[in-house]
C-alpha cells in the first residue's frame, strides 16, 4: 500500500529539503572561507606557505584569498599578494599570475619586493610565449616587460635574470624571422627571402641565426643575378662570423672552386 511519503509531491518536498540542508551545512562549516574564520592572518600565511611548498596550490590560494579579503590591514598583505602570484605561476596559470604581480606593482609602488613582482610579470609572459612558428605577441610583450625590469632594477638579481630571459626570447623572434625567410627561399620568392634574412642579420646579430641569414642573403642574390650584393653579404658573413658553420660552408665552396680551377 502506498503511503503519503511515497507520493510524487512528498518525494519532491523531501528532495528540496535535502538540498537545503546540504547548502546550509556547507555554508555553516563545510567549505569556503568560513573554514579559516578562526585563523589569524599570521596563521593563514604560515599554513599557506606550507601548502604552497607542499604543492597544494588550491588550498594555498584559498588561504591567501582569505587574508586579502578579511585581513586587508595586516602588515604583510603585500607578501600575501606576491605569494598568490607565485602560486598561480607554479600551477601554470600564467595569465592570473601576471595579474597578481601587476596588482602588486600598482598597489605597492616602491616596495622592497617590487623587483620580484616585476620579474614575475616577465616570467609569466615568457611562459606564454609560443613556439617560433606561431604569432609572437606574448613574446614581444614579454621582452618589453623584461627590459623594464632590467632598467628599473639595475644591479638587482632580478635584473640579471630578466636580461637572460629577454635574450632567450629574442632568439625565438630571430628564429621566427629566419624560418619565414627560408619559407620564401624554398619557394623561389627571392626578394621576400632577402628581406627577412637581412632583418635577422641586422636586428638579431647576436643570435645563432644571423650567420645563416647572411648566407641566405648571399644565395638568394646569386639566384637573381645580383652578384655585387651577394659579395657584400658574404664579406659580412666572413668578417662577423668567421667561426660559424655558414662561414665554413663558404670557405669549403671557395676552396673547391679554386681546386677545380687548378685542375
Amino acid at each position: 500500500m502506498n503511503t503519503v511519503a511515497d507520493s510524487p509531491h512528498a518525494r519532491r518536498f523531501l528532495a528540496v529539503c535535502s538540498c537545503a540542508l546540504l547548502i546550509a551545512s556547507t555554508a555553516c562549516g563545510g567549505g569556503g572561507s568560513s573554514r579559516y574564520a578562526d585563523l589569524t592572518a599570521d596563521e593563514l600565511f604560515g599554513q599557506a606557505t606550507e601548502r604552497f611548498e607542499g604543492g597544494d596550490h588550491g588550498e594555498a590560494v584559498q588561504m591567501l584569498d582569505r587574508i586579502l579579503v578579511a585581513h586587508g590591514d595586516w602588515n604583510r598583505v603585500p607578501d600575501a599578494r606576491l605569494m598568490l602570484g607565485n602560486v598561480y605561476f607554479e600551477r601554470g596559470d600564467y595569465l592570473t599570475a601576471r595579474s597578481e604581480y601587476s596588482r602588486f606593482i600598482d598597489r605597492y609602488a616602491g616596495h622592497p619586493r617590487s623587483a620580484e613582482a616585476g620579474l614575475g610579470i616577465c616570467k609569466s609572459l615568457a611562459a606564454l610565449a609560443p613556439n617560433p612558428e606561431r604569432d609572437q605577441g606574448y613574446t614581444e610583450e614579454a621582452i618589453t616587460s623584461c627590459r623594464n625590469v632590467v632598467i628599473d632594477f639595475a644591479g638587482n638579481a632580478a635584473s640579471a635574470e630578466a636580461a637572460r630571459i629577454s635574450n632567450e626570447l629574442r632568439h625565438t623572434l630571430a628564429e621566427k624571422e629566419f624560418l619565414t625567410g627560408d619559407f620564401y627561399f624554398r619557394r623561389n620568392i627571392w626578394d621576400a627571402a632577402i628581406k627577412y634574412y637581412e632583418f635577422v642579420a641586422s636586428i638579431y646579430p647576436e643570435s645563432e641565426y644571423a650567420a645563416p641569414a647572411l648566407l641566405g642573403v648571399y644565395r638568394a642574390n646569386l639566384e637573381i643575378g645580383y652578384e655585387d650584393e651577394a659579395e657584400v653579404a658574404i664579406d659580412a658573413l666572413l668578417e662577423r662570423y668567421p667561426d660559424s658553420e655558414a662561414a665554413s660552408q663558404i670557405n669549403a665552396e671557395r676552396s673547391s672552386e679554386t681546386g677545380g680551377d687548378r685542375g
